[in-house]
């Protein structure tokens, strides 16, 4: 479960960190703040939201001395459509207080509103819609690997909405037998390396908002030599590269834009501007969907290492 969480916290101390309006004053009279977070996952049933309020802080020599603390037995209801209702329960993990909801596993294009009632009878609410999956670019996409022309396989699609931000992670999908069964493996092929202190660090793609990326195809080779490095190539398959693509609903995709900066096609840089969807207080609901876009790989190229492949 603190897999599923992982995301949703992240997402909560940047809010937070982000939330805090520059106006405010120590000296002057304190306003409580409630934080509502919650990130909903079309690969899971399993949802979670977090919130918290503000409380005054314990001196006055900073507004970074605000506090949070989490909020207990508040009833908190989403909605997908107008009558599929899910109820979350409060739990915690060690000192990790959450409240999640089983059930739900959204489909593309759904339209969910979540509401959450405080204690103190304060109403936080909020909408997003499920993002759709997008397209394939044919005119900008590798056919297959290697590309006959440059050192770029390019993997490229269509948004279905404006300023839509994606984040994408590239595999190499191969079988291999385990106690006599073929089981699929897949091996991360590393979008950029960098020098640091002398070692090569491998980099993923940080969120983008361009519906294009490239691998270059040295990458793609060296995570291949690895495969055939750690595995039998007489009795290994591989079936292809598979981009898995995550596309993100309106809601994080405006987050994204609003607290980064892209810096040309590479980065996303943090800034101090603040963002909020939820009526009644700050935070965030939204949603994001998985997808896969496939790439073969020319047989007789595989031969170079060994290999043969079997089709996805």
């Amino acid at each position: 479960m603190r897999k599923f969480i992982s995301f949703t916290i992240i997402i909560v101390i940047l809010g937070i960190q982000l939330g805090c309006d520059e106006s405010f004053s120590p000296y002057g009279e304190y306003q409580k703040r409630y934080y509502l977070n919650c990130i909903v996952r079309a690969d899971t049933n399993l949802q979670i939201t977090t919130l918290y309020q503000s409380y005054s802080p314990n001196n006055n020599s900073s507004v970074e001395n605000r506090n949070l603390s989490f909020i207990h037995n508040s009833s908190i209801r989403l909605w997908r459509g107008n009558d599929d209702i899910y109820f979350f329960s409060d739990s915690s993990i060690g000192d990790t207080n959450f409240y999640y909801s089983k059930g739900l596993i959204p489909q593309p294009g759904n339209s969910l509103e979540i509401e959450a009632i405080l204690p103190d009878g304060n109403r936080l609410k909020s909408k997003t819609e499920v993002p759709k999956w997008v397209k394939k670019d044919l005119n900008n996409l590798t056919e297959i690997v290697p590309p006959q022309e440059g050192n770029n396989v390019t993997f490229a699609w269509e948004p279905n909405q404006e300023n839509q931000v994606f984040a994408p992670i590239l595999y190499i999908y191969y079988k291999k037998p385990i106690n006599g069964k073929m089981i699929t493996k897949k091996k991360e092929v590393v979008w950029k390396y960098i020098k640091k202190n002398g070692d090569e660090i491998g980099l993923h793609r940080p969120p983008l908002r361009n519906p294009i990326i490239n691998y270059d195809i040295k990458n793609i080779e060296r995570a291949l030599t690895s495969i055939a490095k750690n595995n039998d190539t007489r009795f290994t398959e591989i079936l292809g590269l598979i981009l898995e693509l995550r596309v993100f609903d309106k809601n994080l995709s405006a987050y994204y834009l609003s607290v980064g900066r892209i810096t040309g096609n590479y980065s996303i840089r943090l800034d101090s501007k603040e963002f909020t969807n939820i009526n009644g207080g700050y935070g965030i609901f939204g949603s994001f969907s998985d997808q896969k876009i496939s790439m073969p790989f020319d047989a007789d190229y595989l031969t170079r290492f060994n290999f043969h492949q079997k089709t996805l």
